[in-house]
């Protein structure tokens, strides 16, 4: 690591970093086998912790705190990852990522500040290139796009000050990069974490069954509900926009606040009420539904300036990336909408 890169960790640093290469080498100085997961005391607490969190993230959608014992954060969390990689489900890690990655922002947001040199090694762990200067950070275009929470207002690159192929940030928003980076680096771990089923033993295998079955029951509850959403108003009658919107939520990506706000903004006006609209977000994976139901609830006109939002109009729907499609005669999803209700659907190029 270069000098100027040097960080000092300590045993706290790997409770809320366990990916950092150093804090997984604690697990390999345990010495637990594979076989002993499950098997004795240690490796019983840790699979049963492990299986809780991904069983926690799936009911939640947040990622528990870290506990006091960093041996055994960093042991749950890589036996996370096996359970992961055995379900084999890439929406689930999708969901697993996100929740743990926002997690980790807690500490990366509150170490910007005291310890930015702990920033850039996490970059470094990330494998990404950058310079400090300008009173934040330089990141190299690739790695920026690579990890832009937002493809759209500031955050898009013809926006961002650029410079010998460096995109210049504040540490606020390389923390916000870094949130990204992890997110990502934790499904490439998730991936690199298989082993051959054969091999997995009896009290794995039942905790990545249980895994898989909690699973497979709510996301068949949300996939049932957009479905008979899709038979209560015929799929046809949606614009294509919105149609591509709820396929992407239901496939367990992570819509951007411009695509929520229009995705809940046109339901909310079709009829659909706030619990049905709720339901459909469900999918998210990083649903919570406090903060889910305060922000439909605020569209609904419910709260607030109890103003009741509807959605944007076509032009809007472009502008923000949200739709590449040309429907003949319409400037508005909504008519879109109320034109093929009435059986006269309009041509979509």
């Amino acid at each position: 690591m270069p000098e100027a890169l040097r960080v000092a960790l300590s045993t706290d640093d790997y409770r809320w970093y366990p990916f950092l290469p150093e804090a997984l080498r604690v697990v390999q100085e345990l010495g637990l086998t594979l076989e002993e997961l499950g098997e004795t005391p240690l490796g019983l607490e840790i699979l049963e912790a492990a299986k809780s969190r991904v069983l926690t993230v799936i009911e939640s959608g947040a990622y528990p705190p870290p506990s006091d014992d960093y041996r055994l954060e960093v042991s749950v969390f890589t036996t996370a990852l096996l359970i992961l990689s055995q379900v084999g489900d890439r929406a689930l890690t999708e969901k697993f990522a996100v929740a743990f990655s926002k997690r980790v922002f807690e500490s990366i947001e509150r170490d910007s500040s005291k310890r930015p040199e702990l920033l850039l090694y996490l970059a470094t762990v990330f494998g990404w290139s950058f310079r400090v200067e300008g009173g934040g950070v330089s990141v190299h275009f690739k790695d920026y796009v690579y990890a832009q929470p937002e493809f759209t207002g500031p955050w898009k690159l013809v926006n961002r000050q650029v410079s010998g192929g460096y995109v210049w940030v504040t540490w606020r928003e390389f923390a916000r990069l870094l949130q990204t980076g992890v997110k990502k680096h934790v499904a490439r771990l998730v991936d690199s974490a298989g082993v051959d089923p054969s091999a997995v033993p009896e009290r794995l295998y039942a905790a990545v069954e249980e895994v898989s079955r909690r699973w497979a029951e709510a996301r068949s509850e949300v996939l049932a509900y957009a479905r008979a959403g899709y038979r209560k108003g015929d799929a046809s009658v949606f614009p294509p926009c919105i149609r591509a919107l709820l396929e992407e939520i239901q496939s367990g990506k992570n819509l951007t606040h411009s695509a929520r706000f229009a995705l809940a903004s046109f339901l909310l006006s079709i009829g659909f009420s706030v619990d049905e609209t709720l339901e459909v977000f469900k999918a998210s994976p990083d649903y919570r539904e406090d903060l889910a139901r305060y922000q439909v609830e605020h569209i609904a006109g419910l709260r607030g300036s109890r103003t009741k939002y509807t959605p944007y109009k076509c032009d809007n729907m472009r502008s923000l990336g949200l739709c590449r499609w040309s429907c003949q005669g319409v400037k508005h999803p909504l008519q879109f909408f109320y034109r093929a209700v009435r059986g006269r659907p309009p041509r979509v190029t």
